[in-house]
């Protein structure tokens, strides 16, 4: 090897590709080492002896093994020798070609059979394992809303459904009612339709069906992808003379979620609706202000209620009204309105109510005889607060009603509310006197619209006593929800209905208090032109035997990635 100066030493060798060495001092073709006057050799005549070099090896090691003539050549001109031990060959990397040991497979140390039977044996336990889990992981309250960012499209087990258990009411489940006029009956009885939807421990949203005014049908999960113990809400509105529903309710995802679907077919599906294309992210409540009280649980799922109304007498023509909690980082916090135009099939952003604690719970009505929206929350300091939109006025703004101070049990107690001809009546559970549901009647204009001014009545008359525990007390997520009928003409008249869930089922409150579920949904009736509230009039509503599996479940998804 030539010495060089260190300032001429020359370039280093490289790699192509293929991992051969390239000269790269053969800048112009030709190596500048090599004397110019001596002839280059003959490539060809060199490739065709290297050949002929290859083919004589070959031809030797071919006879010393006796292979037969009819054995074929491998397509890159390497011939394979058959082994004595089965279709196993070996090549030329062996050139003696000494019959191999017979080799037994063996998977992590251990034979095939072996290994497989012990596998099937850990991958069936590891099923039940799963699924045991889910189903009693399922009955506590979901992941906390920062964790609600999960894939809702990881599609279920073959399984399809599981067993529901006997506490299927999710402790905090929104309970919303729509009541429509429906069916060809010749009676105003059989006209008057309910549904009635609410959250099972699972995550499912089931919906109860109850044509006319018989018996309820039995509950059935319609989606499995909603976060447990947030909000829901519903109204029902008329498609081309066909009653559709509209729902809004936390998707899996995280996002706001609008499903519609014609109620008069029930071999029609829930479809997306254009709320979800906004991408409304629910962000809930950040904090608690300071001077929550030390009896008001800090469920932070409470921020994410929302209610909804619908009417054909708002002045820009018929429209839903969305509310729901929303909240900045600074942890300042609001409810936000969204407008829906039925015959634009759009949603635009509307007002902000900003006087609303921000683990309230909402319910709202219009008030079509006066023109009113009419909402209702908690302010704070267990205050009962309305505010209040003239419908007729395009420009109209949300103006404070009445409120009542130390009226709720709690900031967060469930609320529920219904109209008929100008009056409202708003339910919630109360511990003044007899624990239990009770019903304030507001009636009358605000003085601003030239009305004498509003009146409710504080002796309010018991609905319902339901089966709480001494554990629970008043619990504010007794699920409540209320309506009334649409069809003129039943016989007992216009009649009010109150729904609420009951009998705590599950394992014993953990140290927030919280429990599995309840295992009733039960309803109670009245004609509007009685004041009182007959027990015999209560109804169960069958809960159903099945479940499916929630989308945002993620042992569901590991399971079904399993399988």
């Amino acid at each position: 090897m030539a010495d060089y100066p260190p300032e001429k030493q020359p370039p280093a060798p490289r790699l192509d590709y293929e991992g051969l060495e390239v000269d790269t001092r053969a800048g112009d073709g030709l190596d500048k080492h090599l004397d110019p006057s001596k002839p280059l050799p003959d490539l060809r005549k060199w490739q065709e002896e290297e050949e002929n070099k290859r083919y004589l090896n070959e031809k030797q090691m071919i006879q010393a093994h006796e292979v037969p003539q009819s054995t074929p050549t491998s397509p890159d001109s390497t011939m394979g020798v058959p082994s004595p031990h089965g279709t196993e060959q070996k090549g030329f990397g062996d050139p003696m070609g000494s019959p191999p040991e017979p080799r037994i497979r063996r998977i992590c140390g251990l034979r095939r059979g072996i290994f497989w039977l012990m596998f099937g044996i850990v991958l069936a336990v590891v099923i039940v394992a799963a699924v045991v889990g889910g189903v009693v992981g399922g009955t506590r309250h979901s992941s906390s809303p920062s964790k609600v960012d999960q894939d809702t499209k990881t599609p279920a087990p073959a399984s399809g459904n599981i067993p529901a258990q006997p506490f299927d009411v999710v402790v905090g489940s929104p309970l919303n009612v729509i009541s429509y006029i429906a069916g060809d009956g010749t009676t105003a009885d059989s006209r008057q339709f309910f549904r009635v939807y609410f959250q099972s421990v699972l995550g499912n949203i089931k919906e109860a069906v109850r044509r006319g005014l018989g018996s309820w049908e039995t509950a059935v999960p319609i989606f499995t992808d909603a976060v447990n113990n947030t909000g829901l809400a519903t109204v029902v509105y008329m498609n081309e003379s066909a009653p559709t529903g509209q729902m809004f309710y936390v998707g899996g995802n995280g996002y706001l979620q609008e499903k519609r679907k014609a109620l008069n077919n029930d071999n029609v599906n829930w479809e997306p609706g254009p709320l979800n294309k906004i991408n409304i992210k629910m962000t809930g409540n950040v904090s608690l202000p300071e001077n929550n009280r030390n009896n008001d649980p800090t469920n932070a799922f409470d921020g994410f209620r929302m209610a909804a109304v619908y009417s054909e007498l708002f002045e820009g023509g018929a429209q839903t009204r969305l509310f729901y909690h929303t909240s900045a980082i600074n942890g300042t916090s609001w409810v936000q309105e969204r407008i829906w135009t039925q015959s634009a099939n759009e949603w635009q952003i509307g007002q902000s109510i900003t006087n609303v604690h921000p683990n309230s719970h909402i319910a709202a009505t219009v008030d079509e005889q006066n023109l009113l929206l009419r909402l209702y929350f908690s302010s704070g300091s267990h205050t009962l607060q309305e505010v209040w939109l003239n419908i007729s006025d395009p420009d109209g703004l949300y103006n404070n009603g009445f409120s009542v101070p130390n009226f709720l049990p709690q900031d967060n107690a469930e609320l529920a509310v219904a109209s008929h001809n100008g009056t409202n009546y708003i339910y919630h559970p109360s511990i003044i006197g007899d624990l239990g549901i009770r019903e304030l009647i507001v009636s009358g204009v605000p003085a601003s619209l030239g009305g004498s001014q509003e009146s409710f009545n504080l002796s309010e008359p018991l609905v319902t006593h339901p089966s709480l525990t001494s554990q629970e007390g008043t619990s504010p997520y007794q699920p409540l929800g209320a309506s009334v009928t649409r069809v003129e003409g039943l016989s007992e008249g216009p009649q009010l209905f109150v729904f609420w869930a009951e009998k705590v089922t599950g394992p014993k409150p953990d140290a927030e208090g919280s429990v599995t579920g309840y295992s009733t949904l039960e309803q109670i009736s009245r004609p509007v032109r009685k004041a009182t509230w007959s027990q015999t009039e209560r109804l169960s509503i069958q809960l159903g035997s099945e479940n499916a599996y929630p989308e945002n479940n993620s042992r569901k998804r590991w399971l079904a990635w399993l399988l």
